[in-house]
């Protein structure tokens, strides 16, 4: 199946609350990530050019962002999860959202997880509850160019170890530094709708 290419995207709008999401029912893929997995690089790289900014804080994406892709989806930029210099408060609040956006706009979830370490107990247990609310996801492997051959295996082997859900999920390997194997993400996304 050859990839329609992207051709545009258009940055809509940011929201703080689930009730402000868009209403016209396009489907929704959400990018959701814990620190330092290069999110944005990914982002850019899926999109063909820079729409998403890198910051040295981690903890910059506050609010549900919306980016529009070919005119007929929505690329969705979620808070992050995991430690945040923030207030609890805030924290709180993201965490909310975040799960209210879930179990009310049934996206696809691109879960990203940084492969030059070990699997988090924080991923496992973020991918656990997204098994427990019946929420399709797939694992989006970054940082690749940074593991060797043999810490790609011991650490996909660790995953499936450690994971215990019935379904296991896909897997996609991508490069933001040599910008490779985006495609095989873009076709299951395209697929998937």
């Amino acid at each position: 199946m050859e990839v329609r290419p992207i051709t545009k995207v258009d940055f809509l709008k940011s929201v703080a609350k689930v009730s402000e999401c868009p209403k016209d029912n396009l489907p929704e893929v959400a990018v959701i990530w814990r620190s330092n997995v290069w999110k944005s690089s990914l982002i850019n790289l899926l999109m063909q050019k820079t729409v998403a900014k890198a910051s040295d804080k981690p903890w910059k994406t506050q609010l549900i962002n919306y980016f529009l892709v070919n005119d007929s989806w929505y690329l969705v930029d979620l808070p992050w999860y995991g430690y945040a210099k923030s207030s609890l408060e805030n924290r709180r609040k993201w965490i909310d959202e975040t799960y209210k956006y879930f179990i009310t706009r049934k996206p696809l979830v691109l879960l990203l997880i940084d492969w030059s370490i070990s699997p988090q107990n924080i991923d496992l247990e973020f991918m656990q509850e997204l098994q427990n609310e019946n929420l399709d996801f797939i694992i989006v492997v970054t940082k690749i160019d940074k593991a060797s051959q043999k810490e790609v295996s011991k650490n996909m082997n660790l995953l499936k170890k450690k994971l215990s859900i019935l379904n296991f999920p896909e897997i996609f390997l991508t490069s933001s530094v040599k910008k490779r194997w985006s495609e095989a993400l873009l076709q299951y996304i395209e697929k998937y709708f």
